[in-house]
């Protein structure tokens, strides 16, 4: 490897984003390695180098979607439709999926974040891990400077997981993006 990107690889800062259908979080991801004393057979010490991973949670990155009970639904007309069996008008309510709709909201207001954290250049790298339609939906709204800086994506739910679990998926998938 090139000496200078293996520089640039050190010292970018890589952010991971966890999100699911009612919360996200964006981590910051740390790789560095420490000296760990060990002996050999002849009880003859010496230091083995260890690589320890770890993420970090970026305050004020925390998001969660705005309760079921907040969120007003109605109108204060009905709307009215022409046609159908009979003839005459007929009321209906319009559809609205609650759940779909906190989602786009929750999807939107993570979107925008992101995307003013990458003007203002608060992150290099960007690891996605959300749910499939999650993820899908994130992809929409992100803008063309954060898509660039995407270098892997895991379409699975990791916000009721431990962070040991997502370390595990998360070197795997580093490594295959040949970043870790």
């Amino acid at each position: 490897m090139h000496p200078s990107l293996a520089e640039t690889q050190e010292s970018s800062i890589i952010w991971v984003l966890v999100a699911g259908g009612s919360r996200a979080q964006i981590y910051r991801y740390h790789r560095h390695k420490e000296l760990m004393p060990m002996r050999d057979s002849k009880r003859k010490p010496y230091e083995q180098e260890e690589k320890r991973h770890e993420l970090t949670p970026i305050a004020g990155m925390g998001f969660e979607a705005e309760p079921l009970t907040d969120f007003h639904v109605g109108h204060d007309s009905r709307g009215s439709k022409i046609g159908g069996a009979r003839p005459g008008h007929n009321t209906c309510e319009p559809h609205l999926d609650i759940h779909d709709e906190v989602k786009r909201n929750l999807v939107k207001l993570i979107a925008d974040k992101v995307k003013h954290a990458c003007e203002t250049q608060q992150f290099d790298k960007l690891v996605i891990a959300a749910s499939p339609k999650i993820l899908g939906a994130l992809r929409q709204h992100l803008g063309a400077g954060v898509l660039s800086r995407i270098i892997a994506e895991i379409d699975k739910d990791f916000t009721n997981d431990k962070t040991h679990a997502l370390l595990g998926h998360l070197q795997k998938t580093l490594m295959e993006a040949h970043v870790a």
